[in-house]
């Protein structure tokens, strides 16, 4: 055997693995607020001032019981990471000293600092702090602004886009194609769940967006975001958990102006007939804990999440400012050709061309029928015929309604499991199709719709990841996403 090249390669090997640790080690923090986590930290003193080490500290999030612990180093000072967002409650423990206890809300990518305070005494009491986190964050510089899930469900949206709710931010313009203080198209970055959503194509959010009902809570930092982030600006989405008590909704919005029941304008005549529109949304959601009756109990360890939204739009599309050849110059006939002064155009037969270039003009502007092409019969047959007598060479001849349809499904489904008091895994899978068919009106005016129903476009996303919480040793969030466009079966493949 080769011992000399084995050892080589196990010393590689082990060489990789430490440069792939210290990189982890170095780097997982950065993935804490693009997943949407946060982290708390703080300084453990005594009513004195003086540090406090050894205190034992237990973050629990009061909707799942989970509870995430750390200890105060040798200047007081502890740190958890990796932590989803929602309520939570911070214990400091530590023999000679009181209880301390302080409840707090973690927002999204929120780094938030908590400092209790202990006092002598006997651990059996305990100090009740409300509010322990201050409102004003002072370890970071950025600007931004966090809408939570009461916020998203309550604000007034317009096609339920999640999108239309970042105009709310300051500097903000454009919703799904936002502008951020000035800058492009395309220089926001927008993340779900750590994954990028921007559109590859035209620098804005997915086109099929994120459910309304999945997302908990969103971020947007405009100013002073620091360098884990690739853009000046940055969008920060979470998917939402289950806890442990079971909660669900159903919802299911339709309108409709085929009654009348249209808003006109002052100066639209009174026999006006408005476009066609008639809008359907619907959708459900549910998540709790994971339970299979006597097979397994997921209370305080694992949670479900599932979600699908739809929306059925039909509507017409106005074409007007049309122009369409008549029935007599589609057979050959162009006497109508006259400008605005009323004179006429001269058709010159172009197989009648001579030596000196001058060509014979077709009697009266007639072409015969036998020298009209195939394509040219196969187009009329395609293109509709004028709705007035308008002549097409000095007005508008053509005015109607086209079908306009869009359709868009998504479902969702996240599962969390925390596997041991220091390491949690999640799942999220996201499913998204949208079918969109304009019959006409926009680059020509069909004789009819059509029968070819027109392509959909489904797109699967996931990501999983998995966080540890571990004193002295690395800590962080690495996701795994394969995302992308798929055919006629949904196929994950790679961004």
């Amino acid at each position: 055997m080769n011992f000399p090249a084995i050892r080589t390669r196990i010393v590689g090997a082990v060489r990789c693995l430490s440069v792939m640790w210290v990189n982890l080690a170095l780097f997982s923090a950065l993935a804490f607020a693009q997943t949407g986590s946060g982290s708390v930290s703080g300084t453990v003193r005594d009513r004195n001032g003086a540090v406090v080490p050894g205190a034992d500290i237990t973050i629990t999030n009061t909707q799942t019981n989970v509870a995430r612990k750390g200890i105060s180093s040798d200047v007081g000072i502890y740190h958890v990471g990796g932590l989803p967002l929602g309520p939570y409650t911070l214990t400091a423990e530590l023999a000679g000293f009181k209880k301390w206890s302080g409840t707090f809300d973690l927002l999204v990518g929120q780094n938030t600092v908590v400092n209790p305070v202990l006092e002598i005494g006997d651990i059996q009491n305990t100090v009740e702090v409300t509010g322990a986190a201050p409102a004003i964050t002072t370890e970071s510089i950025d600007v931004s602004n966090v809408k939570d899930y009461q916020r998203i469900r309550q604000l007034p949206l317009n096609g339920r886009a999640i999108s239309s709710l970042f105009n709310l931010t300051p500097g903000v313009e454009g919703g799904g194609n936002a502008r951020v203080n000035g800058l492009k198209v395309g220089s926001l970055e927008i993340t779900l769940d750590g994954i990028s959503v921007v559109d590859r194509f035209g620098g804005g959010i997915a086109r099929v967006q994120p459910g309304l009902d999945t997302v908990q809570e969103f971020r947007i930092e405009t100013v002073g975001s620091d360098a884990r982030y690739s853009r000046p600006a940055t969008v920060t989405l979470a998917t939402r958990s289950g806890t442990n008590q079971f909660h669900g909704s159903v919802f299911e919005t339709h309108r409709n102006n085929g009654g009348g029941l249209l808003a006109r304008r002052r100066e639209d005549p009174a026999n006006n007939k408005p476009p066609q529109l008639i809008r359907n949304e619907f959708g459900a959601s549910a998540g709790g804990p994971l339970w299979l009756g006597p097979l397994y109990n997921g209370h305080d360890k694992t949670f479900w999440f599932a979600s699908y939204e739809g929306s059925r739009r039909l509507e017409q599309s106005l074409s007007i400012n049309k122009v369409v050849p008549t029935e007599a110059m589609w057979n050959g006939d162009l006497s109508n050709m006259i400008d605005t002064d009323g004179n006429k155009w001269v058709v010159y037969d172009p197989l009648t061309t001579d030596a000196t270039g001058k060509r014979t003009p077709f009697p009266g502007n007639i072409i015969p029928s036998s020298r009209i092409s195939a394509l040219g019969k196969l187009v009329k047959t395609l293109t509709a015929l004028p709705t007035n007598s308008t002549n097409p060479h000095l007005g508008n001849n053509f005015i109607k309604f086209y079908p306009n349809k869009n359709d868009s499904d998504n479902v969702t489904v996240k599962m969390d499991h925390n596997l041991t008091a220091k390491d949690r895994l999640s799942v999220r899978w996201t499913r998204s199709k949208s079918h969109s068919a304009v019959e006409g009106g926009v680059y020509g005016a069909p004789a009819s719709r059509s029968t070819t129903p027109a392509p959909s476009r489904p797109r699967c996303s996931m990501s999983c990841w998995w966080g540890r919480t571990a004193p002295s040793r690395a800590r962080g969030r690495w996701p795994i996403s394969p995302t992308g466009p798929t055919s006629s079966v949904c196929r994950t493949r790679s961004a």
